[in-house]
């Protein structure tokens, strides 16, 4: 490290957006496809979403390599700013078609294309295997169970949320459209209901029933 010519002002360090560990953090791959896929909203939508992203936030997320953690706070702002710009129809849209794109993407589709050769492409399956998707996907975070409770019915988990997820409702509502999402790669039709009468032990539950078509 260099050294500095006046020994009572030491040389600047670079700031590191990267979070201390233990702290809640998620794939910066994530972020990534987040600012991707708004790129691909109509313009109207896009131009509010982007106008209202902080460049500091902005350039941290898009300097970041793919593969790094970033704080968790960050998915939550993009949360927060999606359903300010796009309104919480199209925001549930947004998650609906972007969610579907991530499973089909390099982190998680070979994680749901092992399953599917040992299970089958099923809701069931994505359910049993969800806590891998999470984990591979966001780190001191919590966890999501799937269970699946009756034949056509199961639901989704998430247990020791972060204070910040659980504090915003734009991010707890996005998993109803990833929900839905997920049916819609499986090919089922169905209903997925948000239970957040428990946000204050740190709990969300997505309740889900559905019909293979």
């Amino acid at each position: 490290m260099p050294e500095s010519s006046d020994p009572e002002r030491p040389v600047p360090q670079k700031a590191d957006p990267s979070p201390a560990r233990g702290e809640p953090r998620v794939r910066t791959r994530f972020l990534h496809e987040w600012l991707a896929n708004m790129e691909n909203e109509p313009s109207r939508l896009r131009s509010r979403f982007f106008a209202a992203l902080p460049g500091d936030v902005r350039s941290t997320i898009e300097g970041a390599a793919r593969t790094t953690w970033l704080p968790v706070d960050l998915h939550v702002l993009l949360a927060d700013l999606t359903l300010a710009a796009l309104g919480p129809v199209a925001a549930y849209d947004y998650y609906r078609r972007s969610f579907s794109r991530s499973l089909q993407g390099p982190l998680l589709a070979p994680m749901l294309r092992t399953a599917t050769r040992l299970f089958g492409l099923t809701p069931a399956t994505c359910l049993r295997w969800a806590n891998r998707g999470w984990e591979a996907g966001f780190r001191d975070c919590g966890g999501v169970r799937g269970e699946v409770t009756a034949p056509g019915r199961g639901r989704l988990v998430y247990e020791e949320l972060p204070a910040v997820c659980i504090a915003s409702d734009a991010w707890l509502d996005s998993s109803q459209g990833s929900a839905y999402g997920l049916l819609d790669l499986v090919g089922a039709t169905g209903v997925a209901r948000i239970d957040k009468s428990r946000r204050a032990e740190r709990i969300l539950i997505v309740d889900l029933e559905w019909t293979v078509t």
